[in-house]
């Protein structure tokens, strides 16, 4: 992308986060904001930090896993800014426990809102970024997205499958001036451990044990969204965030049973499993 000078992003799961980060990133590049997130305490808040940035912005309620309200959304967008330039497909969830462990209802909740919310995001906002000057899609995979994640299986599933669709969608669009970036942060110092669900945990506290290791040993949400801003700028198809991230993703290439072993103990370590 040429210029972020008067460009409109839409950003998902912007309340906090890599979401907040990202959209007060390219908010001080120059583009004004379309943000949603089912929190609109910390949508508002995320709000007005781009307020003070001299940014037009606007709050949208939405529930990435609701095609009704994500295929209204972009008509709500448009209203609002007139267009749009970017959407960066961040919203989800995490849910940690053995496949056995986790139900179909668990599936479906996270495939709707990390797999299904992306196509939603791109199947709608799409039509509307190839009218645009110039655009950009990015999804939010994970490390999960590049190595197995024995103990969060349904997590590591759809984030695979977000890197599989952005690749390809990639490829499809690879003649318009539209370009498409699959991130894959490795860990970060986000809200996630708090909000995944945990099923059967054997210590009681493997919630806290699991927010505290992020605390810890996290890169901030800010490393992703510089690293977000630059991939769009340069149009590069994937972008790793994290040494840890770099390094798996280099070695689960020449030692795919070990690294499996390692993640699998790794997740047990930091959710407490």
């Amino acid at each position: 992308m040429k210029t972020f000078k008067n460009r409109v992003a839409v950003v998902t799961g912007a309340g906090s986060g890599i979401g907040r980060a990202t959209a007060l990133a390219l908010a001080a590049e120059g583009c004004d904001l379309a943000i949603t997130d089912l929190n609109q305490k910390t949508l508002d808040e995320t709000a007005a930090m781009i307020g003070k940035k001299g940014r037009k912005v606007s709050t949208h309620l939405v529930d990435v896993s609701d095609r009704k309200a994500m295929e209204k959304l972009p008509a709500e967008v448009l209203k609002a800014h007139g267009k749009v330039n970017i959407i960066v497909n961040n919203a989800g969830i995490g849910i940690a426990g053995s496949f056995l462990d986790q139900s179909l209802e668990d599936w479906e909740k996270i495939v709707g809102i990390n797999f299904w919310g992306v196509i939603y995001g791109c199947k709608f906002f799409l039509p509307h970024i190839l009218k645009a000057e110039e655009g950009h899609i990015v999804t939010i995979s994970s490390l999960a997205g590049l190595i197995p994640s024995p103990g969060m299986s349904s997590y590591g599933a759809t984030k695979f499958a977000v890197r599989a669709l952005s690749e390809a969608l990639r490829g499809e669009l690879d003649k318009t001036r539209v370009g498409v970036t699959s991130v894959h942060p490795g860990v970060i110092n986000t809200n996630i451990p708090k909000a995944t669900k945990f099923i059967n945990p054997k210590e009681k506290n493997a919630q806290a044990k699991g927010a505290k290791a992020f605390e810890r040993f996290g890169h901030p949400p800010e490393d992703v969204a510089n690293a977000i801003v630059k991939a769009i700028r340069n149009n590069e198809p994937r972008v790793i965030v994290g040494i840890e991230a770099k390094i798996f993703d280099v070695v689960q290439r020449v030692m795919p049973r070990q690294i499996v072993k390692f993640s699998g103990r790794m997740t047990k370590q930091v959710t407490g499993q």
